[in-house]
């Protein structure tokens, strides 16, 4: 939610010879397709931002103030100043861990160092902006990116393509809303991005370790599973006697394993309720306790992140399907040791006695 709140859902990159006009009109178009909560003109580039003999590279962002609060999160994320002191005069906002890092408060002017083509060769193109404002998204942008009004700087750093930036009801149809963009035929000087093309890796490695966590979640299920089913069986060898007793005095084969089965059951059940109620507890308090694990040993788990605490959040859906297998894979477990005591045959197991 931190990354897909503040990137461009999709981005519209016009040709070079495109008009104000036709953009406007792309934009107007684009507003009207199902689907879509709000367009804006976009631009960016990289560079840097000096004070001092202080230098830090960063992306500059150009944005419409007065759209941005349809399109992204950036708004509600302002800690001082606002959105709608940028305008085309200049000014710029910024994460409040960068100018932690910088030494800078509103009002405060930085120096940004722009790659500008000339001739055969790149020549750095210097201006200086104000500090309208400082965010904070506890994600990438706070520590990476500065936001400034497109027509400033579009004006400023020439060479800086003129995008649009679509924002959806839903971010995850961005892909097929790209492809069906990429066929329009009035878009076709247009190069047409999603999100995916920047942050789809991580989104597929973060899938990839939930699955694994999955996996192996469901292997130490597993384990504990065997260890049910080893120790029933073992009641079974013991219990031979008094089952071939049982069977002598009419109970049937399907009655013995009906007993087994609930004795499975029921460890099953016990260990599930158990288990929830600790993981669910350990969810609700893990950032308390790894700060309290943190005082104790002296470390920082989340050193060289842009986390500041450990992110948790519990699902109901989650501690349902676990519980739920938990019981169901400690009941299906039983079942083998229970068919076993079910075959026992009373003859031989009274002779034993």
């Amino acid at each position: 939610g931190r990354i897909l709140g503040i990137v461009p859902h999709l981005l519209l990159e016009a040709p070079e010879d495109a008009s104000a006009e036709s953009i406007e009109t792309t934009r107007v178009a684009l507003e009207a397709m199902p689907g879509v909560r709000g367009v804006a003109r976009y631009t960016e580039v990289r560079g840097m931002v000096t004070t001092g003999t202080r230098v830090v590279a960063l992306g500059l962002v150009g944005i419409e103030p007065a759209r941005e609060a349809a399109l992204s999160t950036l708004a509600d994320a302002m800690i001082l100043g606002a959105l709608d002191s940028l305008d085309a005069g200049g000014g710029v906002v910024i994460g409040m861990p960068l100018a932690a890092r910088l030494g800078l408060y509103p009002g405060d002017t930085v120096s940004f160092i722009l790659p500008r083509a000339s001739g055969d060769t790149v020549a750095p193109l210097l201006f200086a902006a104000d500090i309208r404002g400082l965010f904070r998204l506890g994600a990438e942008p706070d520590h990476l990116v500065a936001f400034a009004d497109v027509d400033a700087l579009a004006r400023r750093a020439d060479s800086a393509p003129i995008a649009l930036r679509v924002a959806l009801e839903d971010v995850f149809a961005a892909p097929g809303v790209a492809a069906r963009l990429r066929e329009d035929p009035r878009l076709a000087d247009w190069r047409i991005r999603d999100w995916t093309d920047r942050y789809g890796e991580l989104f597929a490695a973060v899938g990839m370790e939930k699955t694994m966590m999955g996996l192996l979640l469901g292997l130490i299920v597993a384990i504990a599973v065997f260890n049910i089913v080893a120790s029933l069986a073992m009641v079974v060898d013991e219990k031979r006697g008094a089952i071939a007793v049982l069977r002598t005095l009419g109970a049937s084969r399907g009655d013995v394993v009906r007993v087994f089965v609930l004795q499975g059951a029921l460890v099953g059940v016990a260990g599930a309720l158990l288990g929830m109620a600790l993981g669910v507890m350990l969810a609700l308090n893990v950032g308390e306790l790894m700060y309290q694990l943190e005082e104790v040993f002296g470390f920082r788990l989340l050193a060289g992140t842009y986390f500041d605490r450990l992110p948790s959040v519990l699902l109901a859906s989650d501690v349902v399907v676990i519980a739920g297998a938990a019981l169901c894979m400690a009941v299906l477990g039983a079942c083998y040791p229970a068919l076993r005591a079910g075959r026992v045959d009373p003859a031989p197991a009274l002779h034993g006695l």
